[in-house]
């Protein structure tokens, strides 16, 4: 199976990248069959032959992520450059973990301070947790309608 994939040139701490089709099973700095260009990550300059490069996936070569990323920012439609992403949890869902976390450390605090002072604040207490368990179910109202 051939791929198009980035080969690394230049010195030691200032890599530039010869973008390449070779057989997936050759190593990276290995034999490959043909130059399509380069790609410089410090000046974020790239040099391909787009002609070369539509040729070769027509034939089947699969672009690696980087190299689809490239070609994406090149502005070069195919049906093979597919930039696979990692199946990460939205930051909607990953907020209302956080805050469901937060009213649940709130009481215990509240529920120590009333065993100390007891006899001092017995009328306070009350009102002060009639207050926060409204204060708890609004907050389940309000995040159904932000993920609606």
């Amino acid at each position: 199976m051939l791929v198009i994939r980035l080969r690394r040139i230049g010195k030691k701490n200032k890599p530039t990248y010869r973008v390449v089709v070779a057989e997936h099973s050759y190593p990276i700095d290995g034999k490959f069959t043909a130059d399509l260009g380069f790609y410089n990550p410090h000046t974020k300059k790239v040099g391909l032959e787009l002609k070369e490069v539509s040729l070769w996936l027509d034939k089947g070569a699969k672009p690696s992520n980087t190299v689809a990323k490239i070609l994406q920012h090149e502005k070069l439609k195919h049906k093979s450059v597919v930039i696979h992403t990692r199946n990460r949890k939205p930051k909607a869902e990953l907020k209302p973990a956080k805050e469901s976390s937060k009213p649940a450390a709130a009481p215990t605090e509240e529920a120590q301070t009333p065993a100390a002072n007891d006899t001092e604040n017995s009328a306070e207490t009350p009102s002060a947790e009639v207050e926060e368990s409204v204060v708890e179910e609004s907050t389940p109202e309000e995040e159904p309608v932000a993920q609606a």
